[in-house]
């Protein structure tokens, strides 16, 4: 009778840690690109952040004179290709009576609310297709300026 010597217990276990590492290497593929994807987001939100706010100082720019209203407050088309963001502006005016100064002629201030939305799609806000992109980025940005016939009268 001739006896057998027992082997194979080495290629199972280099089997089983070949899977244990195939498998963790694949978990830090798939970290590495969720990582990628998180800071390419993060760029293009602030880019979109930084074109709402160029919008909105654009229009700062152009309500700062007494006597301006809201529908000469344009949208800006062209920062798409500046920018590679749709920038939308909407404002909202309102005009109150403060009063009136020691000459005795009235107070009158003006506050311009805007609100700017930048976005890198078609048209902001996005459209159904714009949405399904995984690369879309929406930001709005909001504030007020006061315009009035002399700058200390807004406070």
């Amino acid at each position: 009778m001739t006896t057998r010597r027992a082997g194979g217990f080495a290629y199972i276990a280099a089997i089983v840690f070949l899977v244990v590492l195939a498998g963790f290497a694949l978990a830090v593929l798939r970290l590495s690109d969720t990582q990628q994807i998180t800071v390419s987001q993060a760029i293009l939100g602030s880019r979109a952040s930084q074109a709402a706010r160029t919008g909105l100082e654009l229009a700062f720019y152009q309500l700062k004179t007494p006597g301006t209203e809201c529908k000469n407050v344009p949208t800006w088309p062209d920062l798409k290709t500046a920018t590679g963001f749709v920038v939308k502006l909407e404002c909202a005016m309102r005009t109150y009576s403060e009063g009136v100064k020691e000459d005795g002629t009235p107070v009158s201030k003006t506050i311009f609310e805007l609100t700017a939305t930048a976005c890198n799609g078609s048209t902001c806000p996005g459209t159904n297709a714009d949405l399904a992109n995984p690369d879309y980025v929406e930001r709005v940005r909001t504030a007020s300026i006061c315009v009035a016939s002399a700058p200390s009268e807004c406070y």
